[in-house]
């Protein structure tokens, strides 16, 4: 799959604010109390922490993070620290797993990622339009009296320049989409699949374990070719078979992946057509050992026969 070309080439990360971002109720009730600026500071800066593991912030594998950590990376007083990880939990921006782990649960639906490779292409592609902006104010100084046509010829030009984007947009949506739910690639798309996401984490955290960063990947890879049902699916038998690993998970999802199987009705018919095949199968060994025992009922006749004539001749 994409995943290990992708995690080879450096990314940028970015947090998306909605306008209204200040206007929500949870920063209302922070910018209201003393040093609530300081508090909101304080926020952001762990949101920036957690942007590169989509909202998880541990220092180490094996040592979480304590307060005076916080402190230091965000170069905040100790005691804000203190105040303000218990009123953020209170206010339900913060999640602190039994590990340790601090969890940003608004990080995954504001986080956006591009890798170099994009950002060179979307450069590129400004420099031409630029280009071709700067050409048309030429051609209106060099010629004044055709107003109206030069007019008529820019619209041209930006309905063909729209096209071509809308085109590009669209090319770019068939191969991105995927990439939407983590890297927030395309706006319209972005919503819907980060919470897409959000939903088989969210899953995954309750039911199997604290997901892994390397995890996230690896589901949010296979989201841009399976309904997210399909992939709960999948976790969903992973539990039923007591092995509740992202190992296994996948090994189902690469199972249906090389049958075809992207949605759940697809998977619902396939375990049912098994079920049926086992059933056949099942059907055709009790038919088998059945017709062997009738075989062998003849052994036993004869068996019984030369019983009774051992018996006469003893007689005699």
């Amino acid at each position: 799959m994409e995943y290990e070309k992708q995690k080879q080439e450096k990314k940028k990360y970015w947090l998306k604010l909605d306008k209204d971002f200040l206007k929500s109720s949870q920063m209302k009730v922070l910018k209201n109390m003393p040093n609530g600026k300081d508090y909101i500071i304080f926020y952001l800066s762990l949101m920036l922490e957690s942007v590169e593991t989509v909202g998880h912030l541990r220092f180490t594998s094996l040592v979480p993070y304590n307060d005076e950590m916080l402190s230091a990376i965000t170069d905040t007083n100790i005691d804000l620290v203190r105040s303000a990880v218990k009123l953020f939990c209170e206010l339900g921006l913060m999640q602190i797993f039994d590990d340790g782990t601090i969890f940003m649960p608004d990080v995954p639906k504001m986080t956006g990622k591009e890798c170099e490779s994009a950002e060179r292409v979307r450069n590129y592609r400004e420099k031409l339009k630029n280009q071709k902006d700067i050409k048309l104010l030429q051609c209106n100084n060099d010629v004044t009296k055709s107003n109206d046509n030069k007019e008529k010829e820019e619209e041209k030009e930006k309905d063909k320049e729209k096209n071509k984007q809308q085109q590009k947009d669209k090319e770019k949506e068939v191969v991105s989409v995927g990439d939407s739910c983590v890297n927030g690639l395309l706006v319209k798309a972005n919503d819907s699949c980060a919470n897409d996401l959000q939903e088989i984490i969210d899953f995954y955290n309750n039911n199997i374990g604290l997901i892994t960063p390397y995890g996230t990947e690896i589901l949010s890879d296979y989201l841009k070719e399976m309904d997210k049902e399909l992939i709960i699916l999948a976790m969903k038998k992973s539990i039923e078979a007591n092995i509740r690993t992202i190992k296994y998970i996948k090994g189902i999802l690469n199972n249906w992946n090389k049958k075809g199987i992207k949605t759940l009705i697809e998977a619902e018919k396939e375990d049912k057509n098994f079920e049926k095949n086992k059933e056949i199968k099942n059907q055709k060994v009790q038919s088998f050992e059945q017709r062997e025992y009738a075989d062998l009922s003849f052994l036993y006749a004869n068996l019984n026969t030369e019983g009774v004539n051992n018996d006469s001749r003893t007689n005699k």
